[in-house]
């Protein structure tokens, strides 16, 4: 699975056979990086490759809850969704941590 592009994963992840929404996958991957270096405070560098599959997990989660954006309660039939935040919640992103710098 490692010759695999972050793309092809995340379209094996979500089941999504065929490449008519690439574009818009790739999307994700990039705002899932983008919010990786971030946190990382490594905006301008390269996103590690120890952080792949942490990539995928947040474009998967940002693909799942495409027309929900924001929502905080929903209850329906016995499904009850809630929301941490309107973008990619805290708890997917606390593992990722800090690069320390020394200032001299």
């Amino acid at each position: 699975m490692a010759d695999l592009s972050q793309l092809e994963k995340l379209k094996l992840w979500l089941d999504i056979p065929d490449s008519t929404q690439d574009a818009k996958l790739q999307m994700l991957l990039d705002t899932a990086e983008s919010a990786i270096e971030e946190r990382r405070g490594l905006p301008d560098n390269p996103m590690e490759q120890r952080w792949n599959m942490k990539q995928i997990e947040i474009a998967a989660y940002l693909y799942n809850k495409q027309g929900a954006e924001g929502e905080t309660e929903h209850k329906e039939n016995g499904v009850d969704r809630k929301y941490e935040s309107a973008s990619i919640p805290e708890s997917m992103l606390a593992d990722i941590s800090p690069v320390a710098r020394v200032i001299s």
